[in-house]
C-alpha cells in the first residue's frame, strides 16, 4: 500500500504519494496556499494524485502551521501567516472527501522530525530532538519512534527559548537564528538592508568577515541555548534541519561548538547531525503519520 504526505505551508501546499519503500516519493503535487479556502486546495492537491496513480493509497499524513491537536486534526491556534486557520478541523474536511482513506494530522514541524527519527539522522535512536530553522525556528521531540504527547499540543515549540549573544544580548533564538534574523542582525551591522540569507551567506564564502562573524556567533548562541534545553530533556541525538539548518558546514560547525560549550556533561556530547530527508522531508514525515495511524 502506498501513502499520501500533504505539507500545508503559508505559501504552497506540497504533497507526494510515498511508496512503500518509505523514502521514496513516486509523484508530487504543488499549488499555492490561497488566502482563505486552503482545506478545498488540500483536497484538490490529494485528488489530483489519487487520479494520476494507479494504486491503493491506505492513508493521508498532513503537516500542518499552527498548534495541533493531533486527536482531534483540529488547528487550535495559528500564527500570522495564516491568522484565520484557527478552529479549522483539518482531519475531518479530509476524512469527508475521501470517507475510504484513514487521515492523520500533526504540526508540519513535528512530522518532519518524526520522518527524520524513523529514516533519516535519527534513525537507530531510541530519543531525540529534531531543530528545524527555516522562517521561524520550530522543532519535535521524539521517544521510542514516537512524537512526545503533549497536554497541550506545543511539545517541540522551542522558538520563545531566549539565547545569549557574546555581548549579553538576550533574545529568542526564533529572533537569533532563523533566516529573518540572521538577515537582520546582518543589516544592522552593515547598515545594508534588503538582502536575503542566500546573499549573505554568499559574502561569507566570498570572506566576508560581518557575513562570518553574524552567523558564527548567532548560531554559536544557539547551541548552548539548545544545549541547556537538551539537558533539561535528556535525549539520545539532535538532528538540525530546516532551509537553514541544512545549509551546511557554516551553520552546523558554530552550532555544535556553542552545544558543546553550553548545557552539561554529558548530554553535551550527544551527536548532532544535519537532517538527511532533504526537499522531501515534509512530505515523507506526513505520509509516516498518516501509515502509522493505520498501523495503530
Amino acid at each position: 500500500m502506498h501513502a499520501i504526505g500533504i505539507d500545508i505551508g503559508g505559501t504552497k501546499i506540497a504533497g507526494g504519494i510515498v511508496a512503500e519503500q518509505p523514502t521514496t516519493v513516486v509523484r508530487h503535487v504543488k499549488a499555492p496556499t490561497p488566502k482563505e479556502q486552503v482545506i478545498d486546495q488540500v483536497i484538490a492537491c490529494i485528488a489530483e494524485l489519487i487520479a494520476e496513480y494507479d494504486a491503493p493509497i491506505s492513508s493521508i499524513g498532513i503537516g500542518a502551521p499552527g498548534v495541533i491537536d493531533p486527536v482531534a486534526g483540529t488547528v487550535v491556534a495559528a500564527g500570522p501567516t495564516m491568522p484565520t486557520w484557527a478552529g479549522t478541523n483539518i482531519r475531518d474536511a479530509v476524512a469527508a472527501a475521501f470517507p475510504d482513506i484513514a487521515v492523520a494530522v500533526h504540526n508540519d514541524v513535528r512530522v518532519m522530525g518524526l520522518g527524520e527519527a524513523l529514516y533519516g539522522a535519527g534513525r537507530g535512536y531510541q530519543s531525540a530532538l529534531f531543530l528545524s530553522l527555516g522562517t521561524g525556528v520550530g522543532g519535535a521531540i521524539l521517544r521510542d519512534g514516537n512524537l512526545l504527547a503533549s497536554p497541550h499540543y506545543t511539545a517541540g515549540e522551542l522558538r520563545c527559548l531566549l539565547g545569549r549573544l557574546p555581548n549579553g544580548q538576550a533574545t529568542t533564538i526564533e529572533a537569533l537564528a532563523a533566516g529573518p534574523g540572521l538577515e537582520q542582525a546582518y543589516a544592522q551591522r552593515t547598515g545594508e538592508h534588503g538582502l536575503d540569507l542566500r546573499q549573505v551567506m554568499r559574502r561569507y564564502h566570498s570572506g566576508d568577515a560581518q557575513a562570518y562573524e553574524v552567523i558564527d556567533t548567532h548560531l554559536h548562541a544557539l547551541g548552548q541555548a539548545i544545549s541547556g534545553f537538551v539537558a533539561a530533556i535528556d535525549v539520545e541525538v539532535l538532528v538540525l534541519g530546516g532551509g537553514v539548518g541544512n545549509i551546511g558546514a557554516p551553520i552546523l560547525d558554530p552550532f555544535i561548538r556553542g552545544f558543546r560549550s553550553g548545557g552539561i556533561a554529558p548530554s553535551n556530547t550527544i551527536p548532532v547531525h544535519q537532517a538527511q530527508l532533504g526537499t522531501d522531508a515534509p512530505i515523507i514525515g506526513a505520509a509516516a503519520l498518516g501509515a502509522r495511524s493505520v498501523q495503530a
